[in-house]
Formats: C-alpha cells, structure tokens, sequence
C-alpha cells in the first residue's frame, strides 16, 4: 500500500484536479524557490501537483521573503478546531505576543490560536 501512495500516479484519484491545499502550498512553493512563473496549478491534476511539489520541496530555496498565501481553509470549519493549539501555534502565538507587549495565553484551541496569530501578524508585522 505505501508503494501506492508514494507513486502519485497510481493514485485512484490522480487523474482529478488538484485539491485547494495542494493548490495553495504549491503557489506558494513556487514562489519561494523563485519558479512562481513556470507553474500553474491549474494546468495539473492531482497526481503532477503531487509530484511537483516533491520536486520543488528538494530545491534550495530562492526567495526565502516570499510571503505565504492566507490560510487555505476557513478554521471556524476545523473538524479540530477546537482541540488544543499545537506546540508550534503556541510558539507563534507566544514570540508575536511578546512583540505585540501582549500577554502570553497559557492555553488555547487550534482555530483560537489560528485566529490569534493571524491577529498579530496584522499588529506585528510579521
């Protein structure tokens, strides 16, 4: 079975279009390694983003400033939003806190901690 995964191409589904966050990560890729303008996800199906997205994880990166893209899914629909944010969430949200001269929450669910890092992004700069 993990043959099967790791061959996109034999993927049941991987004549399909794209997914949204393959879409996404995959714009976003590209923009960090400096290739944004030889990729369009919009022209692969499921299996050739796949693929790319390997082959562009293993290239050194060419634009280490690129900005990453908005969230890809809304966390209010989270079928886990409301387990507790995880430790890099916290990080985030603890180091742009700090920035902010806002307190540190101890604790906090993964859609409130989205949320929040997103609300000091805007304050921080970051």
């Amino acid at each position: 079975m993990s043959n099967q995964l790791d061959n996109p191409s034999q993927w049941a589904t991987g004549a399909d279009p794209p997914t949204d966050k393959q879409k996404g990560f995959l714009s976003t890729l590209a923009s960090s390694k400096g290739v944004s303008d030889q990729v369009n996800p919009d022209q692969m199906n499921k299996s050739e983003a796949s693929s790319k997205i390997d082959e562009l994880k293993n290239q050194p990166t060419q634009n280490a400033d690129a900005e990453a893209g908005q969230p890809i899914q809304n966390p209010d629909t989270w079928t886990t939003g409301d387990d507790k944010a995880t430790g890099k969430q916290m990080g985030y949200v603890a180091v742009m806190a700090k920035k902010a001269g806002e307190s540190v929450p101890e604790s906090m669910g993964k859609t409130d901690a989205s949320k929040k890092i997103e609300e000091l992004k805007e304050k921080t700069g970051m």
